[in-house]
């Protein structure tokens, strides 16, 4: 557990300048440069916030804000915003989980926070879309859904959860068309499952007026977006044969649904200046101008993106559902959890 003194620490150098003298830049480089907090990003921050940002790491000797250095703060904005949210859960009462009453509390059971989700959005079904992406062998692929299946299976027993496992509630939706998606990347998938999405949710769900007789009052702190219409899953050729392997680390290929390329943000932005401000990261200084940041470090190309974020993850098998599912309710935790491929992120 993390004390509420390190938490404390970590406020206290990183908004000091809002309060008092600013602290050595060294402070700033070294959070910004180490740790969990060198990778991925958080939401957008308020003005003022950004501003002070700016000014904790603006480089010597030029007029342009460190993309590199932003994207840390704001990884340390959205981990500081997680470590609140677990300070104030261990502040109050245990909360009894009916299904593992003697061994995990409600906060951490995946599958009660599934179903708490399922009557916040007044939804029915859970679970991911697979796109199958190779096709090399069908009966390697059966091997590999029934991995998929088993470890479900086997995570739920952990917490009692095989009441979401019905049919009709528990739905691993796989999409096979050889001729659209043999070998198909990330953003030939991403294009199909807005459009699978946008037609599906109320077959699945039912009409919004069923979606509202059913939905209940959610909590404070949830942001109330649906996982199975946020994310899918890509299995391909080398994921496939990672999930049906009997060594080495098995991995899904998780794809975020309404990741843009910045790119495709700049040229938003160019017919819509207002609109694409914070997908671009521009940040203002205090006479209103915006610091230029396209000509950011850029990383290896990744089907032909040279971002950090590319929009997809590698994510372990071991604990992605229930438990990683669970989790990205949670906007955050893209941008704490997120690891450029090929590394691969644990769940």
């Amino acid at each position: 557990m993390r004390s509420v003194a390190a938490i404390g620490a970590v406020r206290s150098y990183v908004f000091a300048p809002l309060r008092r003298e600013r602290p050595p830049s060294t402070v700033i480089r070294g959070l910004a440069s180490s740790g969990p907090f060198a990778q991925g990003r958080s939401p957008g921050f308020s003005r003022a916030d950004r501003r002070l940002h700016t000014l904790a790491i603006i480089h010597p000797n030029t007029n342009h804000v460190s993309r590199m250095a932003m994207d840390n703060l704001r990884q340390l904005e959205a981990l500081i915003s997680r470590l609140d949210q677990e300070r104030a859960a261990l502040q109050q009462p245990v909360s009894v989980s009916l299904r593992t009453p003697n061994t995990i509390s409600t906060d951490f059971n995946a599958a009660d926070k599934i179903e708490r989700d399922l009557r916040a959005d007044g939804h029915r079904t859970w679970g991911f879309v697979v796109y199958r992406c190779t096709y090399s062998s069908d009966p390697v692929w059966e091997s590999c859904l029934q991995r998929i299946n088993a470890s479900v299976q086997k995570a739920m027993d952990l917490y009692n959860g095989r009441d979401l496992l019905q049919e009709g509630c528990f739905k691993l939706t796989v999409i096979t068309d050889a001729a659209m998606f043999d070998g198909a990347n990330t953003q030939a998938v991403r294009q199909h499952f807005r459009g699978w999405r946008a037609r599906m949710l109320h077959e699945e769900q039912g009409s919004q007026e069923d979606i509202q007789s059913r939905r209940q009052e959610a909590s404070p702190q949830d942001w109330g977006l649906p996982v199975r219409y946020g994310f899918c899953i890509q299995i391909d050729e080398a994921s496939m044969r990672s999930i049906t392997s009997d060594e080495g680390e098995r991995w899904v290929n998780l794809i975020k649904g309404d990741w843009e390329p910045r790119d495709a943000a700049i040229r938003q932005h160019k017919a819509d200046p207002g609109k694409a401000m914070e997908s671009l990261g521009e940040h203002e200084d205090n006479e209103g101008k915006s610091f230029d940041v396209e000509n950011d470090e850029e990383f290896p190309a990744i089907e032909g993106c040279t971002e950090e974020d590319v929009g997809w993850m590698k994510v372990q098998l071991v604990g992605f559902m229930p438990d990683f599912y669970a989790n990205l309710r949670d906007p955050n935790l893209w941008h704490v959890q997120y690891i450029r491929p090929p590394d691969i992120a644990t769940a």
